[in-house]
């Protein structure tokens, strides 16, 4: 199978848990490059970045980042992860992709989520009741913006009655287009009822806890009438180093401070003690933390198990000093991800 290993990254700007030093926000923008050109080398074949906003990130649009990252790359698949829905507009953001398609010679993709903060939907004047139902409509449109050329915008939202030629159109004839969740029932029955790719977001617990929604998702695209074999991602914090032992000693304080709740953590979030810790990172838990050798096994029995086709690893989470995010990227594209291929055919 062609089975896909890549990373994702929200850009934070956060304290380092163990110094204490807080990096610089235009170092961090080169930091994300750099990981993606490190990607690249390393025969990794996926590059996403996440939307978010605050003073604790710096990828407030991924798009610009991914457009960055498209002049220092030649294979890298560049993604959004996510981009939130419900607080842009998808005219424009459809606009954006569709010329770092153009950009990066076909290599763009975007998942797409409702997952903005209380205080972004505040600001944006959407209640919390009709978060859902925005999200809806925008993503309908969206798709109506993908498949018609040039396209009529109907509905609640602005710009309705109205044709828009829209140039440039995407290199690619179907931009892909992944609806993200963390597995809600009604996530994964929307991404079916509409054919989207599905990218399953789990932050802790057991994997095996995602087996039942992507079951789910099959299900339910074949009771839609769609093909069962559209693909699933799934992404998860990570992080590899030469023997399992340092792997944790060096990740821990981050992921403790950050990787829970997929992103900065808040003060009344709980920490992952480091009992906790070693429990996720063991054989039955959802991250992928460990040496060379326990990666590819975790990798290999997630993928058994979930049968998705993508993998995302977050290697970076709660503030994970650069260089060391550089070393595991390069071990897990340049040992793991051979290793994992070659098992799973």
């Amino acid at each position: 199978m062609n089975f896909e290993i890549g990373i994702f990254s929200l850009g934070e700007v956060v304290p380092d848990p163990v110094t204490g030093a807080r990096p610089d926000s235009r170092q961090r923008l080169r930091d994300l490059i750099e990981q993606a050109e490190a990607a690249e080398r390393a025969g990794l074949t996926v590059m996403g970045v996440g939307e978010n906003h605050g003073t604790d990130v710096v990828a407030a649009s991924p798009v610009v980042l991914l457009s960055a990252i498209a002049g220092r790359t030649h294979l890298l698949r560049l993604t959004t992860a996510v981009s939130v829905l419900t607080a842009g507009d998808p005219v424009r953001l459809y606009e954006q992709i569709a010329m770092l398609d153009n950009i990066s010679g076909g290599r763009a993709e975007m998942i797409v989520g409702r997952g903005a903060s209380r205080a972004v939907r505040q600001a944006l004047g959407l209640a919390q009741d009709d978060h859902d139902t925005v999200f809806e409509e925008k993503l309908r449109q969206l798709l109506r913006v993908r498949e018609t050329d040039p396209v009529t915008l109907a509905g609640p939202l602005p710009q309705h009655g109205v044709d828009l030629d829209l140039r440039p159109r995407p290199l690619q004839p179907c931009l892909p287009i992944w609806l993200g969740t963390t597995g809600t029932p009604a996530s994964v029955a929307r991404a079916a009822a509409l054919g989207l790719p599905l990218a399953l977001l789990r932050t802790h617990g057991p994997f095996a806890g995602a087996v039942p929604v992507v079951a789910a998702y099959r299900w339910a695209l074949e009771a839609s009438g769609r093909d069962v074999r559209t693909p699933v991602s799934l992404s998860v914090p990570g992080f590899v180093a030469r023997t399992p032992a340092r792997a944790r000693e060096l990740s821990h304080p981050c992921f403790a401070a950050g990787a829970r709740s997929h992103g900065p953590v808040r003060p009344d979030d709980p920490r992952w003690t480091r009992e906790e810790y070693d429990r996720e990172c063991g054989p039955e838990g959802t991250l992928v933390v460990g040496d060379v050798d326990e990666a590819v096994t975790k990798i290999v029995a997630q993928q058994r198990a979930i049968g998705h086709e993508r993998l995302l690893l977050r290697m970076d989470a709660g503030g994970v000093p650069h260089h060391l995010a550089l070393e595991s990227i390069t071990l897990l594209g340049a040992e793991v991800a051979p290793r994992v291929r070659a098992v799973l055919g």
